[in-house]
């Protein structure tokens, strides 16, 4: 509401002077002075083109690239004129979130906004916040009209510059989920190729270019908008904003934005810095989100979970089956089990009201799965209660009233706006009824955990669930090891990892290629406020002592995470610390034996502790007693080996 008020000021100066200057360049700069956002006005091709560029240290991370959005057929972006330019606002505060990387999180930002007139008359606004560690910006517009208006397309282009590499997602698609977000990144590939990707590209893109690390993304959905990707069809192929395509789903609804007026797009995010650090501890996207309104958070409790499906899907409709995955839970100290599809028809002995009342007794909680309904014409009706307002709130009523703890929404399905709405529509009402929420098969995040902070992890990844191929357990340690840089850069995820089990689908058994010390690391390489650990209890009760007292020590939220070494592709270590006890998590996302060279943070400097790293072979721990003398450590790995440590 703020941003509104501040345009509808600015709008009241339009008549000024400053519409007369003959200035074309602004300039918005960090407080740290690195990061540099320049905004020009000026006549391209005999025309006068709004454009941007971004900078760090006067090395470019975006080159000139088109501002440019049409709406309702007409163009704001071409022969425009400023209007007015607000102060500069400094901004500094600090917020709490419920899980994520940091949860003392820190908004340290300039904010600027440009108001500008088409040449039909109509204002808008480029809203630009800038950070140490990169700058976002959007369109607004000021009016206010109740009619229905209609982005026809957004020309917003990022044109990084070429002589570097680029590890990008597809903009995939397989026979269900459209897009699906769980397919390989193209990684290493040259800035600016096509990858002959008929839908282009998803975010985050994360680059390497100019000897600087830069990340392009976008932030704040609030049903307004659809989610947007990325295509080549920029100038001179920049990548270039791209609405959700027409087919995705089998309802055959607008893939174009429509809202009424005032109205803004979501945040256009490039995170920068020389450093893979910086991306990889970024928080601009929750901090461009909206705070969060609710006055009670004491139920949002972030955990681990034990869950039956992944080994053998058809246990959720056990109810003995079930109980013993509430025991795992209990004995491994994990806070909550989660219940796949098809718990409705559970038999054997109870239902889950049953399960839920015995494990409430264990100081468990419980999560549920559902289908979203939103996404496809062919769902049941017993698969829409979360896409219909009444009847979510019916069956919520009933959760609330039985004890659940969360519930895992699926099958979204589609970018399109109409889905776009569901997701805070979900959110906010299971606030109301005190339940926490994982989103499968959905989206990316943008960072809606800070306004919902009931929101515990996103799932939007090629995770465990699809190790039921050998060609995908092949490549899971090099995927792996790009993960961390890319897609668990903009929020938690739903990987469901740790897994030491070979994995059976269809009664095809593909083989495990990552090393035990490499499955038990995921715990804290990746992030996850609801860390779903995924294997057969058998699996995790019959671990040697130490790795079993790791998963439980292991927490699922963190007051600080530090990238100690790495490059996607190649390896990772990551430290993630609560208080002053720092848990250390390494992969080798190679297939060949060598040693991983890192940094460990320096208040570890001197501290004796127990490494659990590769044993005799990748089905073996074995454990190394360290002290050490300085920072610097060297730890042996086998082909898609790893290793852990708790540092107190």
């Amino acid at each position: 509401m703020r941003i509104v008020r501040i345009l509808g000021l600015l709008f009241l100066l339009l008549g000024s002077n400053l519409g007369a200057s003959s200035q074309n360049t602004w300039t918005l700069q960090s407080k740290d002075s690195h990061v540099r956002f320049v905004l020009q006005n000026k006549k391209i091709n005999g025309r006068k083109e709004l454009t941007y560029q971004v900078f760090y240290d006067n090395r470019s991370a975006i080159e000139p690239s088109k501002l440019s959005i049409v709406m309702d057929g007409h163009e704001y972006g071409s022969d425009v004129n400023l209007k007015s330019i607000s102060e500069i606002e400094n901004i500094h505060e600090n917020y709490l979130l419920k899980s994520g990387k940091c949860i003392n999180a820190v908004n340290d930002s300039r904010e600027q906004t440009f108001l500008f007139q088409t040449k039909h008359g109509s204002p808008f606004a480029i809203n630009v916040k800038i950070f140490n560690d990169g700058v976002a910006f959007r369109y607004s517009f000021p009016n206010n009209d109740k009619s229905k208006h209609c982005i026809d397309a957004e020309d917003t282009e990022f044109a990084v510059p070429t002589n570097g590499k680029a590890w990008i997602h597809p903009y995939d698609w397989n026979n269900r989920k459209r897009p699906s977000y769980e397919q390989y990144c193209d990684a290493a590939i040259a800035i600016r190729d096509d990858g002959k990707h008929e839908r282009g590209w998803a975010f985050p893109m994360l680059f390497n270019t100019n000897d600087l690390w830069l990340m392009a993304t976008e932030a704040q959905l609030d049903g307004t908008y659809p989610a947007t990707h990325i295509n080549n069809k920029g100038t001179n192929k920049a990548y270039k904003i791209a609405s959700p395509e027409a087919d995705e789903v089998a309802i055959p609804d607008d893939p174009r934005p429509v809202s009424t007026l005032p109205w803004q797009t979501p945040w256009r995010v490039v995170i920068v810095g020389n450093t893979l650090n910086t991306i990889f501890q970024t928080q601009m996207v929750t901090n461009l989100n909206p705070p969060c309104t609710f006055t009670d958070l004491s139920w949002i409790k972030p955990g681990r979970s034990c869950w039956s499906w992944w080994y053998s899907g058809g246990t959720v409709t056990d109810y003995e089956t079930q109980l013993q995955y509430v025991r795992l839970s209990k004995e491994m100290g994990w806070e909550y089990t989660l219940i796949d599809a098809g718990w409705q028809r559970m038999k054997n002995g109870g239902n889950v009201e049953d399960v839920v009342r015995y494990a409430n007794e264990m100081g468990v909680g419980v999560w549920l799965w559902y289908h979203s309904g939103a996404g496809r014409e062919d769902s049941a009706a017993s698969e829409r209660i979360m896409s219909d307002k009444e009847l979510r709130n019916q069956e919520m009523t009933h959760l609330q009233d039985i004890g659940v703890k969360g519930i895992k929404v699926d099958f979204f399905d589609t970018d399109k706006q109409r889905i776009i709405k569901l997701y805070p529509a979900i959110l906010a009402d299971a606030a109301k009824h005190h339940l926490m929420v994982d989103f499968h098969g959905a989206t990316l995040p943008r960072g809606l955990e800070r306004t919902y902070p009931n929101l515990m992890t996103t799932e939007a990844v090629r995770g465990a669930e699809g190790l039921g191929q050998q060609e995908r357990c092949d490549h899971a340690a090099w995927h792996n090891s790009i993960l961390p840089f890319t897609r668990n850069v903009v929020g938690s995820m739903d990987y469901t990892p740790v897994t030491f089990s070979n994995k059976i689908r269809r009664g095809v058994e593909a083989f495990r290629m990552t090393s035990m010390a490499h499955q038990l690391a995921l715990a804290v390489v990746f992030e996850s406020g609801f860390q779903c650990f995924a294997d057969r209890a058998e699996a995790y009760l019959s671990l040697p002592d130490q790795p079993k007292n790791f998963l439980k020590s292991v927490p699922a939220a963190w007051d600080e995470s530090v990238l100690l070494g790495g490059y996607p592709g190649d390896f990772v270590v990551v430290g993630r610390r609560v208080g002053s006890i720092w848990f250390i998590g390494g992969i080798n996302g190679k297939p060949i034996e060598r040693e991983l060279e890192f940094n460990l943070p320096k208040d570890c400097h001197g501290k004796a502790f127990t490494m659990i790293v590769d044993g005799q072979d990748k089905d073996h721990f074995d454990y190394k007693e360290v002290k050490l003398s300085t920072d610097k450590m060297r730890v042996h790995v086998l082909p898609n080996g790893g290793f852990t440590a708790i540092i107190k």
